[in-house]
């Protein structure tokens, strides 16, 4: 066998190696999923059919039996599912989820504008928070259908929507536990969050790209809060959930949420290149979306021990809030020793290590500008002396 010849066999061989692993990388229980599911979410789907234990038959019959017009969406609820899910929900489910969806897409003059990428992530998902999964899509939109009947406008819709909304739930406290879309109906009322779960089922059951926001805690009150942030015209805005107005990007927070230390949206899946990610998660991100709603500062701290840079220390960046240092983010140092946050303006309580070795400063962050925070890991000593956290209201 000349030289070329043996080239050409190792290729050939290596090539077919690569094929028979590929393959194997995308069946599951004998199936080959590579039918049923698009490249980009194969990997994902098989992980979570292993995460889904019992229920791994019902998953796959809802992969082979999905229509051609909803494997793309079935295959990426199955892919972004969290593991609770994978391991209950069933194919009818899924169906309905992904049929329902395209059909509002259809449906509403603006659908056809929503990019595939935000519909699938802000559209499609069945849940927003923590509330239990619900089939709430027909419901909602067969309700919301005749009350947006002749609008033409994403934006109008949006806001006829919030109506409908701020007609049958209102605010009240109640357990820590999220309750689902139609008890908040039922009951009438809800926490933010809840609220802002109805509003944003709502708003997707129609075909509007929806996400929730929030504040860990408010910089210059005790509290914090939860919102809706939409998608019109590629262009995110906020709304008060269930609290209608008559135009986007007002609420009876407007002037809270500029002084707020941190802003937060969640993502299901990977964010938008465009998207500050503040942490990636199983299944979903945090963006950091402070930006979005004034000009933020930053702060960059860099940790040390021993005159070197500290790798994976964590760092809390913490307000005063409810008569106490609340935590409002949290990370982990890079190789460099630093972790970088976008942040408002105000003072905050800056600590590192743990309780065996840490370091704390109080760090003024001023708009538009990156503040500097340099701590040194040393032995932990009993704290001794007052700690004051003031905010000066500027005129």
């Amino acid at each position: 066998m000349t030289r070329q010849a043996r080239a050409f066999a190792l290729v050939t061989l290596l090539a077919a190696a690569l094929a028979v692993a590929g393959c194997g990388r995308h069946t599951f229980d004998g199936v080959d999923i590579g039918e049923y599911v698009p490249p980009e979410y194969r990997d994902d789907v098989i992980e979570s059919l292993e995460r889904s234990g019992d229920n791994a038959p019902e998953l796959l019959d809802a992969l082979r039996g999905a229509p051609a017009e909803d494997r793309t969406a079935v295959s990426f609820l199955i892919a972004e599912m969290a593991a609770a899910d994978l391991a209950t929900v069933d194919a009818a489910f899924l169906f309905d989820t992904a049929r329902l969806a395209r059909e509002a897409r259809e449906r509403f003059p603006w659908g056809g504008d929503v990019p595939d990428e935000v519909y699938l992530r802000y559209v499609l998902p069945p849940r927003v928070s923590q509330e239990p999964l619900e089939p709430w899509r027909e419901y909602l939109m067969g309700e919301l259908s005749v009350r947006l009947e002749g609008i033409s406008s994403m934006e109008e819709a949006a806001i006829e929507v919030n109506r409908w909304c701020g007609e049958r739930v209102g605010f009240k406290p109640t357990q820590r536990r999220d309750q689902g879309v139609f008890e908040t109906l039922a009951s009438g009322y809800g926490r933010c969050e809840e609220m802002m779960i109805v509003h944003i089922a709502a708003l997707r059951s129609v075909g509007i790209p929806a996400r929730q926001a929030w504040t860990p805690y408010w910089a210059t009150s005790d509290n914090n809060h939860a919102w809706t942030e939409l998608m019109v015209d590629s262009e995110w805005h906020y709304t008060g959930a269930c609290e209608p107005r008559d135009e986007l990007d007002d609420a009876w927070f407007n002037e809270s949420v500029k002084g707020a230390a941190l802003v937060m949206s969640s993502v299901v899946g990977t964010p938008a290149a465009s998207d500050e990610v503040y942490r990636e998660e199983d299944r979903y991100s945090l963006v950091n979306s402070t930006r979005n709603y004034f000009k933020p500062g930053a702060i960059e701290v860099t940790v040390k021990r021993g005159g070197r840079a500290a790798r994976e220390v964590p760092v809390t960046v913490s307000l005063w809030n409810f008569g106490a240092l609340r935590a409002i983010a949290r990370d982990e140092t890079d190789e460099a020793g630093t972790v970088r946050l976008t942040i408002g303006d105000g003072e905050y309580f800056v600590a590192a290590g743990t309780t065996e070795s840490r370091d704390w400063k109080v760090a003024r962050v001023v708009a538009g500008d990156t503040t500097g925070v340099e701590l040194t890991l040393a032995e932990a000593l009993p704290f001794e002396g007052e700690f004051r956290l003031v905010y000066v209201e500027e005129e």
